[in-house]
C-alpha cells in the first residue's frame, strides 16, 4: 500500500513523499521514496523504534530518492523525523515526518484435505491472516492445465474453482493478504495404487522365491507406464506396505510384514526404480477382511505398491506414517 505526503515550498509541491508501509519477512522491506519536483538538496532523518535512517543528497527535478527501512523487527512501528529542503532557487523549508509501517511474518497458506474437491475442481484456501485474493494453476499429465482465481470472502478465506478437464496432478496456488503481500503453496494430491498379484512368501520367511518373480515383473511394467505418464509433472515416490493375517503373535506379524515389505522395496530398487522408495509393515493392524484372531485369511496376506508425490495420508490401509527409507 502506498500513501503520500506533500512538502510545500514556495507554494508548490517541491517534494512528494510516498511509502511502502507493509512488508513481509524474507520477501520485502518498508521504504520511503521522495519525488523531487525541484533541483536542490534534501536531508532526511527518520527513527523507527531503535533503528535510525538518514538521507542527504543533491536532488534533480523529476527524480526519485528512496530510503529502504531495512532490519526492522516484526510488528508495527511509527517512523518519526523530518525532511529539510534547500532548493536551487534559494528557498528552503522543513516538514515533520510520521510514517506508520509494519513488518509481517511470512504468510502461511493451508488447504485442508477435506476442503480439496478434485472431482468438482474446487478448494478452500485459508491463511494465518485474512486473505484478499488468490489464484490457482492446475497441471495434469502431458500439457493439460487449468486455472482459476477469486477474491476472499468476509471470513478472510478464498473459495477457489478452476477450469479445465485435465486430471489434477499438481496445484500451484498463490495467495495475497489484504496488504497484497503474497505467499505460494504447492499441492501434490496425485497417487496411484499399482494393481498386482501378491507375492506368496514361504511361511515365516521374507525371501522372494524365483517362481514369484513374474508377478513382480508385471507390476514393474505398470510402474514404468505410470512414471512415463506422470513423471514430468510430479516427483514420484514408491511406497511399499506389507500386511499379514491374524495367525500368530501380533508383534511377530508386524516384524514379518515389515521384512517382506523391505524385500519387495529392495527388488524394485534393484529392478531400476531410481526415485525415493519407502516401506512399512502393518502386520495385522490393517486387515483387508475383518477376522477374529488366529484366522488364516489369504486376502489379509497382501502388499500395496503405491506411487505418490507425497507421503500417503492416514487411512484404513495406511494407519501409521512411520515409513522407512529404502537404500
Amino acid at each position: 500500500m502506498w500513501t503520500a505526503l506533500v512538502f510545500a515550498a514556495n507554494a508548490q509541491d517541491a517534494v512528494t513523499l510516498s511509502a511502502v508501509r507493509y512488508a513481509q519477512e524474507g520477501l520485502s522491506q518498508p521504504s520511503v521514496t521522495f519525488h523531487a519536483a525541484v533541483d536542490g538538496r534534501i536531508d532526511v532523518a527518520l527513527a523507527c523504534g531503535s533503528k535510525s535512517f538518514t538521507l542527504g543528497t543533491a536532488i534533480a527535478s523529476g527524480t526519485d530518492y528512496t530510503i529502504t527501512l531495512a532490519g526492522l523487527s516484526r510488528g508495527a512501528v511509527t517512523c518519526k523525523g523530518k525532511l529539510a529542503l534547500d532548493a536551487s532557487d534559494g528557498t528552503s523549508g522543513e516538514m515533520p515526518l510520521s510514517i506508520g509501517v509494519e513488518v509481517f511474518a511470512p504468510l502461511k497458506l493451508t488447504v485442508d484435505r477435506a476442503d480439496l474437491d478434485l472431482v468438482h475442481h474446487r478448494l478452500i484456501l485459508r491463511a494465518d491472516r485474512p486473505l484478499g485474493r488468490a489464484e490457482v494453476t492446475v497441471f495434469g499429465p502431458g500439457s493439460g492445465s487449468g486455472s482459476g482465481s477469486a477474491t476472499a470472502g468476509a471470513d478472510g478465506r478464498v473459495d477457489l474453482e478452476w477450469t479445465g478437464d485435465q486430471e489434477p496432478v499438481r496445484l500451484a496456488i498463490t495467495g495475497w493478504d489484504t496488504h497484497e503481500l503474497p505467499s505460494s503453496l504447492e499441492l501434490l494430491p496425485w497417487s496411484y495404487a499399482i494393481p498386482h498379484e501378491d507375492v506368496v512368501f514361504a511361511s515365516d520367511s521374507a525371501a522372494i522365491d524365483a517362481t514369484e518373480l513374474p508377478k513382480l515383473e508385471k507390476a514393474w511394467s505398470e510402474v514404468q507406464a505410470v512414471r512415463a505418464k506422470y513423471g514430468a509433472v510430479v516427483p514420484i515416490k514408491l511406497f511399499v506396505g506389507g500386511y499379514t493375517d491374524t495367525v500368530g503373535d501380533a508383534a511377530h506379524n508386524g516384524t514379518l510384514s515389515r521384512d517382506r515389505a523391505k524385500a519387495l522395496a529392495a527388488w524394485f530398487r534393484q529392478r531400476g526404480f531410481d526415485g525415493p522408495i519407502a516401506y512399512q509393515g502393518f502386520g495385522e493392524g490393517a486387515l483387508a477382511v475383518a477376522t477374529a484372531d488366529s484366522v488364516d485369511e489369504a486376502r489379509n496376506r497382501r502388499a500395496i505398491y503405491l506411487l505418490a508425490a507425497e507421503t500417503p495420508s492416514l487411512s484404513s490401509d495406511v494407519p501409521r506414517s512411520d515409513w522407512a527409507t529404502a537404500p
